[in-house]
């Protein structure tokens, strides 16, 4: 078994995961930057539903609404401004981008079961993403919507004054164009 040249006699192998950390597609083992990717099998599998569940599998995120902010604040690897969520004109070090566009406010009414793939991509980033990313970027990459007509109904209720319910429906318009609805209605 030693002299064996296979692989599958040491055990599963993982599969290669595909990032887009630094805009083009690459794999994560040859990006020199240090990137957790959530594949939206991780996602299923670990019930991610919100950034507050990505910052519990990321080493170095931190997502909170401490302090008295009023609105949410990554802190990545330690570094954010004081000010960020107290003063409208100050944000966060860390950057939202969904598709690679930056998107400023909120996220937590992001559905995560549109999402395919999240990455955070911690340390200085602002040769690449632009301002606001001196202490890393999170970006979100949505699914493609197949030719395939489908959809799903997602709900979830807490109690009688919490729930979350979602619903896509995606197919094929023509051959070459595909398209994805999704409503979203949630209380916390």
């Amino acid at each position: 078994l030693a002299q064996s040249n296979t692989v599958e006699a040491f055990g599963p192998t993982l599969d290669e995961v595909v990032v887009t950390a630094r805009k083009r597609e690459e794999s994560l083992q040859d990006v020199p930057l240090p990137v957790t990717a959530l594949s939206a099998a991780d996602i299923a599998n670990r019930q991610v539903t919100s950034l507050d569940d990505v910052a519990k599998f990321t080493p170095g995120l931190v997502f909170s609404k401490s302090f008295g902010r009023t609105t949410e604040r990554p802190v990545v690897r330690g570094l954010a401004s004081v000010l960020a969520g107290t003063n409208a004109s100050v944000e966060t070090g860390a950057a939202y981008f969904i598709d690679g566009v930056y998107y400023q406010g909120a996220i937590q009414s992001l559905d995560m079961n549109d999402v395919e793939r999240v990455e955070v991509i911690r340390g200085p980033q602002s040769a690449l993403y632009g301002r606001n990313t001196y202490s890393g970027a999170i970006n979100f990459v949505t699914r493609e919507p197949g030719q395939d007509v489908k959809g799903k109904v997602i709900a979830e209720v807490s109690s009688w004054s919490s729930y979350d319910v979602s619903g896509s429906f995606e197919g094929g318009l023509t051959d070459s164009i595909t398209g994805r609805v999704t409503v979203r209605d949630f209380k916390r």
